[in-house]
């Protein structure tokens, strides 16, 4: 069975690798073909079918009418004696309003001096003009002769007139055969080709008539030789437009035949295939457009006597124009598959480029800044490489591009330079911070990626130091806190318990037993006082505390508490100056515990301000707050920083002989906190100062 299915199997693969090359055979002609058929279309090769109507014919047209009003009518304006050349008025009047028109002649060159124009007169003025328009002409007729191709100045005999009346001529008496005989302006079929060149520049200039054009060429006319070439284009045309008609058929059938066969191929290219495969959708589709547009855009230009050179180059087309079809098989095979099968056009997608990049891309600003400025960095480079390359045309440029590219190498290099040391400090810092060692800032210049890099460094820097600082007056303060909440609690304590010894005695009268119990009893109230304080003070630090805000006149609420202390006031010997911007200043609050912060704030004037001194208290607005400031003198030296007596057992005499608890300003800061106030402590000298800021109502 084997021996005998071997041969079958043989000839079958020989067939279908046959049909293979039959069919791209086909598709490469029908390329070809096709190719021809839209260059064609798209270079206006084609329509209209007479040449004579076209837009080719009309541009030949217009240069030769645009050589024709050079030579026949403004070259001999141009030619005119320097006497002959007219200066209007207004020339005149230009030349005088404008001293640089003419500047370049009212140098003396003998003297060196310059002469302005104001001092010039009338008729000297008019022969600067003429002479400048003299040189004028003389450079327009240099120009014509030298630099004009004048491929179309004899390509017609014509009949013309100009706007004059003068008529031109060259038609010969004898008889000849004409290929063409074009009215001017011109308004037979497809005159749209001619209305904006031929029709156009005769109105502008004036010229009517007729134009005849040899059946063979005169001068060095193209015009014949393009009417052959485009006639020969035509007929190449409808024979590409018949046979990619029919070529369809063939095609047709041997897609049918191939479509379910495998294109084999050598071993040695199946590399292709299979790096194509492997290759992201988006550079797939990329690649398919690409290999579109280079079918679209491929021609082969055959010409009559061709050169070695020129075989090698259509050889080379021949063999890039295979590739290209093979890879467009592969994509066109690809197509089919995934048509058949939706879903592996989905498994591509969420493996391509763009859906493996994404996340990275979302959540990784680090390669979106690398990612733009390696593109931008490439683009330059790229764009560099294109200049070096046109400047080899002219050695010159040459030279002058590679000493700028020597140039910019050092500047480069500096550059990797100091971006190498920003990021080296970057990392001594970093390491420095991880040893928990102290680090000078980084000079942040820019925001480029480093410059934000640094900052944050900074930032995190500035954060430690100042944790740091915190976490060491935190120590600090909570030493001073149990030794303080040791003391005030211990004394009063301790005091009870001597006391209550002594009343325990028996030797003693009734009435030292009485006294004994008066200081017990003064001495608990003091030590219930100072446990009370301390709970509240807790609870208002946890937060733990419901405010009962409401429309609160704090006017009327600061003079209720001087009223209550107003005794006490009197005597310390404390004279109270108030002022008060408004009668009425309300602020949104709780009203108990306001009134809680004013008696504390007095308990505390009371206790440390010297006898005898005045104490001020102001309230104003200042924009959108109720600014409380009360001012007296403190009896007490304020050796410290005064921002700790709003900690909880801070005193202003570090003796602590005053009565209190230490927690009445915590307590008062710890309130105006529950309410979004501002509460600060400063001093001047003895001046202590309190200032309180509390949002107004509204």
């Amino acid at each position: 069975m084997k021996s005998n299915d071997s041969p079958n199997q043989v000839n079958q693969l020989l067939d279908s690798q046959k049909n293979w090359i039959k069919f791209l055979i086909l598709i490469g002609t029908f390329i070809l073909c096709f190719n021809y058929i839209t260059i064609q279309l798209q270079y206006r090769n084609i329509f209209p079918l007479n040449y004579f109507e076209s837009f080719q014919y009309a541009s030949q047209v217009e240069d030769f009418l645009k050589d024709f009003y050079t030579s026949q009518i403004e070259i001999p304006q141009l030619k005119k004696p320097i006497e002959e050349i007219p200066v209007t008025k207004e020339e005149i009047l230009d030349a005088k309003f404008d001293n640089n028109l003419y500047s370049r002649y009212l140098y003396d060159d003998t003297t060196g001096e310059y002469h302005p124009i104001s001092s010039l007169t009338d008729e000297q003025i008019t022969e600067i003009i003429r002479y400048h328009k003299y040189q004028e002409n003389k450079d327009k007729i240099y120009d014509y002769y030298n630099y004009n191709s004048h491929n179309q100045g004899n390509a017609f005999y014509y009949k013309i007139v100009d706007r004059n009346g003068e008529t031109y001529t060259n038609v010969p008496d004898e008889d000849i055969k004409y290929l063409n005989v074009l009215e001017i302006p011109y308004y037979g079929k497809n005159n749209e080709n001619f209305k904006n060149s031929v029709n156009s520049f005769a109105s502008d200039q004036g010229l009517t008539g007729t134009l005849y054009l040899p059946k063979y060429p005169m001068g060095n006319s193209t015009i014949q030789s393009s009417f052959i070439q485009n006639t020969i284009i035509k007929i190449i045309w409808f024979v590409a437009v018949v046979l990619n008609i029919f070529i369809l058929f063939p095609i047709y059938s041997y897609f049918k035949k191939v479509r379910h066969t495998p294109l084999t191929i050598p071993d040695q290219y199946t590399w292709i295939g299979k790096k194509y495969s492997q290759l992201p959708i988006e550079f797939k589709a990329s690649i398919f457009f690409a290999t579109l547009l280079f079918i679209k855009g491929f021609r082969i230009n055959f010409h009559a006597s061709p050169t070695a050179f020129y075989i090698f180059k259509i050889a080379f087309q021949i063999i890039v124009l295979i590739f290209v079809i093979y890879i467009f098989t592969l994509q066109v095979q690809g197509i089919i598959n995934r048509l058949k099968k939706p879903q592996i056009i989905q498994e591509e997608w969420n493996n391509g480029f763009y859906m493996s990049n994404k996340e990275a891309w979302s959540q990784f600003p680090l390669y979106r800044n690398i990612f733009f400025k390696l593109f931008i960095f490439t683009a330059l480079i790229g764009f560099w490489g294109v200049i070096w390359g046109i400047s080899t045309v002219a050695f010159g440029s040459f030279v002058i591009v590679t000493l700028i590219s020597l140039l910019l190498i050092p500047i480069l290099l500096f550059s990797i330079k100091r971006c190498s040391q920003r990021l080296q400090l970057i990392v001594d810092t970093l390491s420095k911070l991880a040893q928990n060692k102290k680090s000078p800032q980084i000079i942040v210049k820019g925001h480029d990626l480093i410059s934000d890099i640094s900052r944050d460094i900074n930032t995190i820097q500035e954060g430690f130091a100042l944790s740091s600082q915190k976490q060491s007056d935190s120590e600090r303060l909570k030493t001073e806190l149990i030794t303080n909440v040791s003391h005030d609690l211990r004394t009063p304590l301790t005091s009870i318990l001597n006391y209550v010894d002594l009343a325990k005695r028996s030797n003693i009268s009734d009435l030292e037993r009485q006294e004994y119990l008066n200081i017990i009893d003064n001495k608990s109230k003091r030590l219930k006082v100072l446990i009370d304080d301390l709970f509240e003070a807790s609870k208002m630090a946890s937060g733990a505390v419901e405010l009962h805000k409401e429309r609160v006149d704090l006017v009327a609420l600061i003079y209720q508490s001087l009223a209550e202390y107003d005794d006490r006031f009197n005597d310390q010997g404390l004279a109270i100056k108030t002022k008060m911007v408004e009668q009425h200043m309300y602020a949104y609050c709780d009203g108990r515990k306001m009134s809680r912060v004013f008696e504390n704030l007095f308990n505390n004037i009371i206790k440390y301000a010297q006898p005898a001194t005045r104490v001020y208290i102001e309230m104003e607005y200042e924009e959108s707050d109720i600014v409380i400031t009360l001012k007296n003198i403190s009896n007490y030296e304020l050796g410290f920083d005064v921002s700790e007596l709003s900690e909880r057992f801070k005193r202003g005499d570090s003796s602590r002989h005053t009565e209190g608890s230490g927690l009445g300003l915590s307590i008062v800061k710890s309130i105006l906190e529950l309410h979004g106030a501002i509460f600060e402590l400063s001093k001047d000298g003895d001046l202590f100062k309190v200032i309180i800021k509390v949002k107004k109502y509204s």
